[in-house]
C-alpha cells in the first residue's frame, strides 16, 4: 500500500479500515499490523467520526471478548449521553484487561468531559455459575474463567499513557454502595453470568440519572443465557420493561 493511496483512503474511515485489513492480513500474511503506521490523520467532517477516527487510530484490541463493533456500539451510545449533556459519571463493571476502558476514556479525553470514570471487577474471574447461566452450547462457561490481574489493566493505561480510571476491586454487589458515583450517566455491564449483571442493576439502576444509559455485553447471547434473564427480571417492574434493543449483542437500555 504505497503513501499515495493511503492518502486518497485517509479521508474516508470506514474504506480505509477494510482496506489497511485486507492488506495486512490477506496480501501480506502479516500477524502484526506496526507494517501500517498505527496512527492516519484525516479531517473530521462530522462530530459524529470521532467514533471512526479512534477505531482507526487504535486498531488493537487487547482482548478476543469484544469485536471492533462492540466498542463502536459502545461509544456511539456514551456518545449520545455526552452530546445531551446528561448529569452523571461513567461506570464500567467487569472491566477485564481493559480493553473498553481505554476506548471509553479516550473518548472521554476527546470530549475533554469532566465526568469520572469508575471500574469495578473482583479480577477473581466469572462468580459462581447458576442454573440460569447454563446453556445448550457445547462450550460452557465456568466459575473462575476470565480471570485477570489488577496490574495488566493499569499497566495497558500506563502504556497508553492514559489517566487511570478509578479502580475498585471486589464482586459487584460487595463493593460498598458509597463507591458508586451518586449519579450515573452511562454504564457499561460485562459481567457474564447472571447473578453479576442482577448485581450490577441493583447497584446503578437507582442512581442512573433521566436519559442516561446502560449498554450490555452479551445481551441475547446463547453462550451467555443469564445475561438477558438478568435483565428481563430486574426491568420486570421498571418503565423500562421491554425496551432493551440488541445491537451486535450488546443490549441498549435508556432510563426514563
Amino acid at each position: 500500500m504505497n503513501q499515495k493511496y493511503i492518502t486518497f483512503l485517509k479521508k474516508y474511515p470506514r474504506i480505509f479500515r477494510i482496506a489497511k485489513a485486507t492488506y495486512t492480513y490477506g496480501y501480506l500474511k502479516l500477524k502484526r499490523l506496526e507494517k501500517i503506521p498505527k496512527r492516519i490523520a484525516f479531517k473530521i467532517t462530522r462530530n459524529e467520526d470521532i467514533v471512526e477516527k479512534l477505531l482507526l487510530d487504535y486498531p488493537m484490541i487487547l482482548s478476543g471478548m469484544v469485536s471492533e463493533n462492540h466498542i463502536r456500539v459502545i461509544l456511539t451510545n456514551l456518545k449520545k449521553v455526552l452530546d445531551e449533556n446528561v448529569e452523571g459519571d461513567i461506570v464500567e463493571l467487569g472491566c477485564n484487561v481493559g480493553t473498553t476502558s481505554l476506548f471509553i476514556r479516550r473518548f472521554l479525553n476527546y470530549y475533554k468531559s469532566e465526568k469520572r470514570f469508575h471500574v469495578y471487577d473482583s479480577f477473581e474471574g466469572l462468580p459462581e455459575k447458576e442454573a440460569k447461566d447454563q446453556s445448550n452450547t457445547e462450550y460452557q462457561f465456568k466459575e473462575g474463567e476470565c480471570k485477570k490481574e489488577k496490574e495488566e489493566i493499569i499497566n495497558n493505561f500506563k502504556r497508553a499513557k492514559l489517566k487511570l480510571p478509578e479502580i475498585h476491586v471486589g464482586w459487584f454487589g460487595k463493593i460498598p454502595d458509597e463507591e458508586y458515583p451518586r449519579k450515573i450517566a452511562f454504564a457499561f455491564f460485562d459481567g457474564d453470568f447472571y447473578s453479576s449483571i442482577l448485581d450490577s442493576f441493583d447497584k446503578v439502576y437507582s442512581r442512573m440519572a433521566p436519559n442516561s444509559r446502560i449498554t450490555i455485553h452479551d445481551y441475547q447471547s446463547k453462550f451467555l443465557p443469564g445475561v438477558e434473564k438478568a435483565c428481563a427480571e430486574f426491568l420486570e417492574d421498571k418503565p423500562e420493561k421491554g425496551t432493551i434493543t440488541n445491537n451486535d449483542h450488546i443490549g441498549i437500555m435508556i432510563k426514563k
